[in-house]
């Protein structure tokens, strides 16, 4: 892969000259793209600083936000970025602002030129002047009617090819052609997996450019340190429209920066604006808000452009502090086996879990638990809420306490046995199996052999677990389960041991719709199906289908 940086500043020059007297048309996206770091949620002081800054930077467009009907969990006012909104806000004058709407959430419905009327009024009554569609290539087709829409009600519109990289110059030039002959003022291609090269530049612009003749731009992402190479490469190659943000704040490991950018055309003779309000923002608001965060290129966001996966797998699995680099790389590797070029929060949790695992046990636990009451602790923040409630309890009716892979609130010397079944989440858990000792029920196929020392102060109860679809079926030496769930291979290990009801503290859920909810609500569902279940009841608050009663009752 080549990754000389483009340094003819002649080349430069002619292609830009090529374009006309005005040649580049920059377009920052920080609050656009950097929304989701932050959930949209930028402060209005900062967004009207922002706002004069990019004008004072002769920015020619600022994308403020995405255009979307109202969300089914909170997020900031620049997820939907309203009309009213951003007169509120106050836009400058002469300051150029745009929108972005996801092709997916206009062709939700099947009706799309509703959709665009119910997200958009005329363009002469509203701030926003540039609206650009983003489209996955499946979804480039049946944008049309979306795009007339918005070009009908007056704005300039911008149509983006998401994930570039890869396709076949046979392709990028058909759907190049197919919208051509639509009513768009900007072609624009994606990095979106941030593992274009210079050369993968040339040859998409070259590509492209055998079905569109109009202007093209080029949205860039830095997961492997490229970014401002590959617009170089754009610019040289005849592009014209560049997006940027404000310290490459964007999703994954950000785009290219807005300041370094500007600073390398000046060099160039391709900028002439002001910059120390630019450069003084940088330092003031945005590097704080970088250490908050945390985006930009580091070794995972490299490792999921070699793969092809879509960085959003890194930026959640690095906002889980339960994630350890181990387990990182590990997924990383599984998605990209899998080909995870789209964010998937299930296949996100398939890459954690052991999906294929076959692991026959040989202890076995008939009678081992014997008519108890088992308290099963969970990972839910409701164990800490309710610790005091919990601990008065065990001391009260002396249950056999299990805790499902390792709890950070529970008192370590009052739990009987721990229970794990997820090789991902023992190599999270490796620094407390280290660091602890007692009764560990675990399959030992998914034990890892390069860390047997960790085992050494710790007895070993080998309950087998097979993983199998849609299914679950308790034996006495192991378990077939839907998924490398912890805690349903605690609930079949509590019906094959024999115990009486399982109390399950710390089993909080998830929000409905959450696929992790629906996941372990389809678990319960195959359990309480099966013959030898035993009754659950939650003894802490919880969003999952289960009877409640609470710790300070004085029957429980």
């Amino acid at each position: 892969m080549s990754i000389e940086q483009p340094n003819s500043q002649e080349a430069l020059l002619a292609a830009a000259s090529a374009a006309g007297a005005s040649p580049l048309t920059i377009l920052d996206c920080t609050l656009r793209d950097g929304g989701y770091y932050n959930n949209w949620d930028f402060p209005t002081p900062l967004v009207r600083r922002y706002l004069d800054v990019m004008k004072e930077a002769g920015v020619d467009y600022v994308e403020l936000g995405l255009r979307a009907l109202a969300s089914s969990a909170y997020a900031g006012p620049y997820a939907f970025t309203v009309d009213d909104w951003l007169r509120h806000v106050g836009i400058p004058d002469g300051m150029r602002v745009g929108v972005m709407c996801n092709a997916k959430d206009l062709l939700q419905g099947g009706n799309p030129v509703e959709m665009v009327n119910r997200l958009f009024s005329h363009a002469d009554e509203s701030p926003v002047e540039l609206v650009r569609v983003a489209a996955h290539f499946s979804e480039i087709e049946a944008s049309r009617e979306a795009v007339v829409a918005l070009a009908e009600l007056g704005y300039k519109v911008g149509f983006n090819f998401m994930q570039s990289s890869g396709r076949s110059r046979e392709e990028l030039a058909e759907k190049s052609a197919l919208v051509s002959e639509w009513p768009l003022d900007v072609l624009y291609f994606a990095d979106s997996l941030g593992n274009m090269s210079p050369d993968d530049i040339r040859f998409t612009v070259s590509a492209m450019r055998e079905g569109w003749s109009g202007p093209m731009g080029f949205h860039s992402h830095d997961n492997m340190g490229l970014a401002l190479v590959n617009v170089l490469a754009a610019i040289e190659a005849g592009v014209t429209w560049i997006d940027a943000t404000v310290l490459g704040m964007g999703r994954g490991a950000g785009n290219v920066r807005l300041e370094y950018l500007l600073l390398e055309l000046s060099q160039r003779g391709l900028y002439s604006g002001k910059l120390d309000g630019l450069l003084n923002l940088v330092v003031e608001e945005f590097q704080p808000m970088q250490k908050a965060y945390g985006w930009g290129a580091n070794l995972y966001y490299h490792l999921s452009a070699m793969y092809g996966v879509h960085p959003t797998y890194v930026q959640e699995m690095l906002s889980d502090e339960r994630y350890k680099p181990s387990a990182i790389i590990t997924a990383l590797r599984r998605l990209g086996e899998s080909g995870a070029k789209g964010f998937s929060r299930d296949r996100l949790l398939d890459a954690m879990q052991d999906e294929c695992l076959i692991s026959k046990g040989s202890w076995d636990a008939s009678s081992w638990l014997d008519g108890k009451d088992v308290l099963l602790i969970g990972p839910g923040e409701g164990v800490k809420q309710h610790l005091e409630g919990l601990l008065h309890y065990v001391k009260r009716h002396k249950p056999f306490v299990m805790c499902v892979n390792s709890n950070p609130w529970f008192p370590s010397h009052v739990i009987n046995a721990w229970v794990a079944c997820n090789r991902q989440r023992l190599l999270l858990d490796r620094e407390f199996y280290a660091e602890n000792h007692g009764q560990l029920v675990v399959p030992a196929g998914v034990l890892d052999e390069e860390s047997k020392a960790v085992w050494q102060h710790w007895t070993l109860l080998d309950y087998g677990i097979q993983i199998k679809p849609e299914h679950l079926a308790i034996h006495s030496t192991g378990a077939e389960l839907p998924a490398a769930l912890s805690a349903v291979y605690g609930l079949a290990l509590c019906s094959a041991g024999g115990a009486r009801r399982v109390l399950m503290a710390g089993f909080d859920g998830y929000l409905h719709g959450d696929p992790r909810h629906n996941q372990m609500e389809q678990a319960l569902s195959l359990y309480r199906s099966a013959p030898q279940s035993v009754p659950l009841v939650a003894i802490t608050p919880t969003t999952l289908s289960l009877p409640e009663t609470s710790p300070y009752a004085l029957e429980v």
